[in-house]
């Protein structure tokens, strides 16, 4: 009897849509986090903790403006085309794909232009250079993210998930040619738009019968209207992300923010299962919205943050043992460095425990109070980072990990809790 029980409950989880999509969001994320980690590993190796400083920045700062000239239209696209009739599909996204045309090429030529005439305003001539040359990536990256956009609003998990897994493969490999080869280090930042050109064309012969449809200036003054209201808390959701690596390209010794930069990696990886629930669960908090329906929502959020706390406290475990065997066996400069990485895991545990309902106010359009979270969170983490970094320099800069995560952790549960009802703990 019991064999036949476990029998069905495997078998209905195999059938269960939302369990297989998480299912190709995992296994998506294990090749980002292992290509993330070999991508640290072999610029660690190959070229020095300095370089790797320099290469984590120029990530942040990738990851901060491609989503500053987004304008939002991917919370846009994810929100319309997941309550609307997939008749309008079309109609809906070569709305908001003009949109994201318009807004990153006018960016990508103004960063092109700062970084070709005004190097010294960024904190080394290194990160100017190299982040010219990731710039040519920006309008594909962008144009890839309204279409991984409309994967997300259709539940197409598995085409998602497999699109950032050869993102990030086409971005390792490349770095590993290139690191081989003992090319010089600005190279390495042609990643980018070799793994975003590649992606684009995969995703234009996948995807052409979105464009068939007229363009419909009132949808575009639509969809800019709440790209616009929801872009406003991602561009605050992203700098809380990465601001620490900018600023403290200005605090922190080239190895320190080299040493920064990789345990930082390893910190931030528990946000990984966190994210895979929220990338999974955002569309069904949209439906559930709309339809009043909350309460079916809820069941479903108990099992969800079981499974999330399980998930991160094992990870977390793993993740320290794996950081002090590996640096013990690693370049010099990164050993004795696990203390830092301690503090820093404290305060991402923390706040992975209620990461994936990070969302949850764009998704019952609660903007306004998303960006005042956001905001809240962005001014302390920036006021942290600066004031312990400045007086404690390392130790500082793990310090405010752990103080961001608590502030975040306190905030998002209580603007979730008292806009929408919805119980994150």
């Amino acid at each position: 009897m019991g064999s036949k029980l476990n029998f069905r409950f495997f078998e209905q989880l195999r059938k269960d849509k939302f369990t297989g999509d998480t299912g190709w969001l995992i296994l998506s994320q294990f090749i980002l986090i292992g290509s993330g980690l070999l991508v640290n590993l072999i610029i660690g190796y190959w070229y020095g903790a300095e370089q790797l400083g320099v290469f984590n920045q120029i990530l942040g700062f990738y990851l901060i403006l491609t989503t500053f000239f987004s304008l939002g239209i991917n919370n846009s696209i994810i929100q319309k085309i997941s309550t609307q009739s997939s008749k309008k599909h079309p109609e809906i996204f070569k709305s908001n794909f003009f949109i994201t045309t318009v807004s990153t090429i006018l960016f990508t030529g103004a960063v092109l232009l700062i970084t070709w005439i005004s190097p010294a305003i960024f904190s080394s001539n290194e990160l100017a250079k190299g982040l010219f040359i990731a710039a040519l990536s920006f309008p594909f990256f962008n144009w890839n993210k309204n279409f991984m956009a409309y994967c997300t609003g259709t539940r197409n998990q598995k085409l998602f998930a497999n699109s950032r897994s050869l993102r990030w493969l086409v971005i390792l490999a490349y770095i590993l040619i290139m690191s081989l080869l003992r090319y010089p280090s600005e190279l390495l930042y042609f990643a980018f738009l070799l793994a975003e050109i590649s992606l684009m064309f995969f995703f234009a012969f996948k995807f052409h019968f979105l464009f068939k449809s007229a363009l419909d200036q009132f949808q575009v003054k639509k969809n800019l209207d709440f790209g616009l209201k929801s872009f406003v808390g991602e561009i605050f959701s992203i700098l809380n992300d990465k601001m620490d690596l900018v600023i403290l390209g200005y605090l922190l010794s080239k190895t320190e923010i080299g040493i920064y930069s990789f345990l930082i990696f390893f910190a931030k990886s528990l946000y990984v299962f966190p994210g895979i629930l929220q990338q999974n669960i955002n569309p069904l908090i949209g439906k559930h919205w709309i339809d009043k329906t909350l309460d079916s929502l809820q069941n479903h959020l108990v099992k969800l943050r079981k499974i999330n706390f399980v998930a991160v406290l094992c990870q977390a475990v793993v993740v320290l043992v794996f950081y002090k065997i590996l640096t013990n066996n690693f370049q010099q400069e990164f050993q004795h460095t696990t203390k830092y990485l301690i503090v820093a895991i404290i305060g991402t545990f923390i706040y992975s425990l209620i990461a994936w309902g990070g969302s949850i106010l764009v998704m019952t359009e609660k903007l306004r109070q998303n960006i005042f979270r956001t905001v809240y969170i962005l001014i302390f983490s920036v006021i942290s980072t600066i004031t312990l970094s400045a007086f404690f320099h390392i130790w500082g800069a793990v310090f405010a990990v752990l103080a961001n995560a608590v502030f975040s952790f306190w905030l998002l549960n209580g603007f979730v809790k008292r806009e929408t009802g919805i119980r994150l703990v």
